[in-house]
């Protein structure tokens, strides 16, 4: 039994991995702007995603998540020219 469901599992979160990421920031060539990577965060519509203001204020989602292409549109809202994002 264990073993199906990691095979079952195993798969989505790869899927998942692929086609977004696991941590962003709203952060440009003048430094990083930690309300704003809460606020588009906490736009995002996940429930997932997670504002970690003691993790280097660092947006994430467990499974990879994150919509990369969203968050830099959010962070663009602001006056910010991109964000930085990472696995």
């Amino acid at each position: 039994m264990r073993f199906s469901i990691v095979a079952l599992v195993a798969p989505l979160l790869l899927a998942g991995s692929a086609l977004a990421g696991y941590n962003c920031k709203c952060q440009d060539f003048r430094g990083q702007f930690n309300e704003y990577t809460e606020n588009c965060c906490n736009q995002s519509g996940n429930i997932l995603n997670t504002y970690h203001g003691d993790q280097v204020h660092q947006c994430s989602n467990p499974f990879g998540g994150l919509d990369s292409g969203a968050f830099v549109q959010c962070c663009q809202r602001y006056g910010i020219n991109d964000a930085f994002c990472w696995q």
